[in-house]
């Protein structure tokens, strides 16, 4: 199976920027010579789903010096950077499936495509290889796979599917949710959104959707910058949680819309903001995503509405409804990724590290663990925790 990527002419520019992200990742550097000793993936395929930038580049050789026969990329939506697909993509053992502009129909095939190669481990963002292999009988199944979201996660459980291998879900861990989630995506996020749109944070409106773990520390960064923040949840426990944190919080979103300059969906659900909810958004209100999917805000409906939509270049649109314009930025893809270059380094040297950790736990002693969605075993998150001291 050949890659299917946009410029492979850039592999030596995805190759010189690599330099870098090894550096940065000691974690990562610490499992490549464990893994290279140890080969816990030896004679493997490999099928992963995840966003294809630097940090998973430097995670997949790690993957590979442990023995993996070969990998197969799928790349999440929105969040492909060209140069790193080229770079793994010239390498013999990685097949890179991941356009800039994919669409989910193009997605879906990748996935089959994968689906067809008969991999031994998945290790999926967002559910995809998961709930590609449920959408058919299989004469064969992976030894196990993880799961990295809390979109993946909600999507599982939703599906009602009966998985018959393992699921670790990473975003179980405590060290996914209090660190990556809590701290880093913030920091990424209004770095991300700070590119896209080069405004000052302090004194703007910002609503967030979805104060789970993700959205608080969202919430809590733009605060931090000095932004005027509020918060809708469908949940009273976490608006109380939010609340008292120093949000303006609501049990009914249009109460929100109609203040707010930035709205921002971190949910793990799909349309979350649609058609329904123009007449209440702000003239000039900012909408944008951090969810896993871009699906949360519903910008095809919204963009077929208007009645003018212009591109106003650097991944942002405006629509026009009447006497109102509101601005999308990215395609609703996660702004975090699409805007800018994802989570930090270290934050992601972690959460790598455990996906590394839960994948050769699955190719070398997956005994213990049981068919269906499980928790990152308590011994793996304390490995992890105590070499992230040490570095």
């Amino acid at each position: 199976m050949q890659s299917i990527i946009d410029r492979p002419e850039l592999a030596e520019a995805g190759s010189a920027r690599m330099h870098w992200f090894r550096e940065q990742m000691p974690l990562i550097s610490l499992l490549k010579a464990r893994f290279q000793e140890e080969r816990p993936f030896r004679g493997l395929n490999v099928a992963i789903c995840l966003h294809v930038e630097p940090k998973t580049a430097y995670w997949i050789e790690a993957i590979l010096a442990g023995g993996a026969k070969h990998v197969y990329l799928v790349g999440c939506l929105g969040t492909t950077k060209a140069d790193t697909a080229a770079f793994l993509a010239a390498d013999p053992r990685i097949t890179v499936l991941a356009r800039e502009q994919d669409t989910l129909e193009d997605h879906q095939r990748y996935l089959e495509l994968v689906m067809e190669q008969q991999p031994d481990l998945l290790l999926d963002n967002g559910a995809s290889l998961i709930l590609a292999y449920c959408k058919k009988p299989r004469s064969w199944k992976p030894l196990g796979a993880n799961e990295e979201t809390r979109t993946g996660r909600l999507l599982i459980d939703d599906s009602g599917c009966d998985i018959p291998f393992p699921v670790i879900v990473i975003d179980d861990s405590p060290l996914k949710k209090l660190l990556e989630n809590a701290i880093g995506v913030g920091q990424s996020v209004v770095d991300g959104f700070m590119r896209a749109t080069s405004l000052l944070l302090g004194g703007r409106r910002v609503l967030v959707i979805g104060y789970g773990w993700v959205g608080s520390g969202i919430a809590n960064k733009f605060r931090a910058m000095g932004a005027h923040t509020s918060v809708h949840d469908v949940d009273p426990v976490y608006l109380l949680k939010a609340r008292v944190d120093g949000h303006t919080v609501s049990e009914e979103l249009v109460e929100l819309l109609g203040q707010a300059e930035v709205v921002i969906t971190a949910t793990g659900r799909f349309h979350i903001l649609t058609t329904a909810h123009i007449p209440y958004f702000r003239h000039g209100a900012i909408l944008c995503n951090a969810g896993h999917f871009g699906f949360e805000i519903n910008a095809d409906e919204l963009r077929d509405a208007a009645d003018l939509v212009e591109d106003l270049g650097g991944g942002k649109e405006s629509f026009t409804y009447g006497d109102k314009k509101i601005f999308l930025l990215e395609n609703a893809s996660p702004l975090n990724l699409s805007a800018g270059d994802g989570n930090p380094i270290s934050i992601m040297d972690l959460g790598l590290a455990l996906q590394a950790c839960c994948g050769a736990r699955h190719a070398t002693d997956g005994s213990q663990l049981h068919n269906g969605v499980q928790p990152v075993p308590r011994d793996i998150d304390c490995f992890v925790s105590r070499q992230m001291l040490r570095t």
